[in-house]
């Protein structure tokens, strides 16, 4: 995976934050004036909050353990030579809680069903950049048991804000894991070579009878 260094190093993270706000801005924001922000909704940015926009706040991110797999895979160059070993990518969910904030509930509604459409319609997200070599972003809404308390319900009590009508929006991303470089010279070829084992012949011994079984010869060694 691909990164920046210096001032303008980009965390996955931020990756998957700039891929959801451009989708959302040229998916069911656009043609609007409302902007989206990434701020934490306490009662501080509230007050302070000024035009319409939709806040996509990170609340989480989880590993996806079911889908986690071991072993290596071997990384093969142009002249078909083994140069390294690669590990599975390992998955997180990342989960955003997004909410609509307008001039009147009757705009804020307006905002949050036409995200609802979107979130329906919207499978996977396809970065700009390739920072997760060319695989797209899956997204979904949470499923959650029918009257069990969700991880953005519990959002409003640990900011002591009024709760809010919310979409629960996870994004998986996939993160690979560094290559291992072969630290020994591929082997390009395979030299045989073996010699007899046994009793050498004496010098001046008789010959062996006619029809008598010849002493069998093995192989020790093979390099």
């Amino acid at each position: 995976m691909a990164s920046h260094h210096g001032d303008d190093q980009v965390s996955i993270v931020q990756h998957v934050d700039k891929a959801l706000e451009t989708a959302l801005l040229q998916g069911p924001l656009s043609g609007g004036n409302a902007q989206v922000v990434f701020d934490t909704p306490d009662s501080d940015w509230t007050a302070r909050r000024s035009g319409p926009c939709v806040n996509a706040f990170l609340y989480g991110i989880e590993e996806d353990a079911a889908r986690r797999q071991s072993g290596e895979s071997s990384v093969i160059d142009e002249q078909g030579v083994v140069v390294g070993h690669g590990s599975p990518s390992r998955f997180f969910r990342l989960g955003y809680a997004l909410t609509a904030w307008g001039q009147s509930p009757q705009d804020e509604h307006r905002m949050l069903g036409t995200l609802l459409e979107w979130c329906v319609r919207t499978e996977n997200l396809m970065p700009h950049e390739d920072r997760t070599a060319g695989r797209g972003l899956s997204l979904k809404l949470r499923e959650n048991a029918e009257g069990a308390e969700t991880p953005v319900t519990r959002l409003w009590t640990g900011l002591g804000t009024p709760a809010r009508p919310a979409l629960d929006l996870i994004v998986t991303v996939p993160v690979d894991r560094p290559d291992s470089a072969v630290t020994t010279e591929p082997v390009r070829g395979l030299a045989l070579t073996a010699r007899p084992i046994g009793p050498r012949p004496v010098q001046g011994a008789l010959p062996m009878p006619r029809g008598a079984a010849r002493p069998r010869r093995n192989v020790e060694e093979i390099t």
